[in-house]
C-alpha cells in the first residue's frame, strides 16, 4: 500500500515493530521505536507525550533522503519510563 501512496506523489512514512519483516518489503522511509512491545507502535496507551514524538519522528523522515528498505532505529526513554 505505501508504495501506491508514493506512487500517487504523496510521501509515506511507515512505523514498524517487525523490523525483519519490513525490511523485506523495502519501505521508502521507516522508523523502528526501539523496545516498543506489539501493539504500542506510538508508544501505550494514553501516553501523549511518547506518541506524539514517534508521529513526529515518522515526520520528520519524510524530510530526509532515504535509501529503500533503510529503516532508523529511534530511541523513546519516555516509553520505558511511563
Amino acid at each position: 500500500m505505501q508504495r501506491g501512496i508514493e506512487a500517487q506523489g504523496i510521501p509515506t512514512s511507515l512505523i514498524t515493530l517487525d523490523v525483519e519483516q519490513s525490511s523485506l518489503m523495502r519501505p521508502p522511509r521507516a522508523i523502528h521505536p526501539i523496545g516498543f512491545k506489539f501493539g504500542h507502535s506510538l508508544g501505550k496507551p494514553n501516553d501523549k507525550n511518547t506518541q506524539m514524538k514517534v508521529l513526529l519522528a515518522a515526520l520528520e523522515e519524510i524530510t530526509k533522503r532515504q535509501e529503500p528498505g533503510h529503516i532508523h532505529e529511534v530511541d523513546f526513554p519516555s516509553y520505558k519510563q511511563s
